[in-house]
């Protein structure tokens, strides 16, 4: 009697790698079946689950109230040097002023686009650059075209810009 063939099991067909490959194609599809199937039976849950990464962040719980410190029976640090670390520490974040009017992007210098909330320095320069390659933007669909400016971060700056009818710049 012939000895079975190597890396094949007695009476099978297949070598053990390709029964491998075939327990993972399906477990791959039992898997996507069930997946399948749960958002059948689940369809609020799985639109929840879609929306999660498109909607915007939503705002930090404030945090609860700490109780005030006490301070040891001893004598009191003085208060911080002005322009010390420590008065660095305490000193509050102003809040740059916003202006409540759309910007012009076809009108709009470096720093005033690199504002725009998600618009840093170098997409405010591939903006410019892109402008300057068209002539100017007929749109704010027309951002689309400028790497880096994708579909979630032209839809929150589209109710920041707007697009001038008259081109001041006098381009021919």
């Amino acid at each position: 009697m012939d000895a079975p063939a190597r890396g094949r099991l007695h009476g099978m067909p297949y070598a053990r790698p390709q029964l491998k490959l075939l327990l993972a194609l399906a477990v791959t599809l039992l898997v996507g079946f069930g997946i399948r199937e749960w958002r059948a039976g689940f369809p609020e849950l799985a639109d929840r689950i879609e929306r999660f990464d498109r909607e915007a962040p939503a705002a930090p719980r404030p945090a609860a109230p700490a109780p005030p410190a006490r301070r040891p029976a001893g004598p009191s640090a003085p208060p911080a040097a002005p322009g010390s670390l420590h008065a660095l520490r305490l000193a509050e974040p102003v809040p740059a002023p916003t202006d409540p009017r759309p910007l012009d992007i076809n009108r709009a210098s470096l720093d005033e686009l690199a504002r725009l909330p998600g618009i840093g320095p170098s997409l405010a320069g591939r903006i410019l650059a892109e402008r300057d390659r068209r002539g100017r933007f007929e749109s704010p669909d027309a951002l689309r075209y400028v790497l880096g400016m994708g579909p979630k971060k032209l839809a929150a700056i589209r109710a920041l810009v707007t697009i001038s009818t008259d081109d001041a710049r006098g381009i021919q």
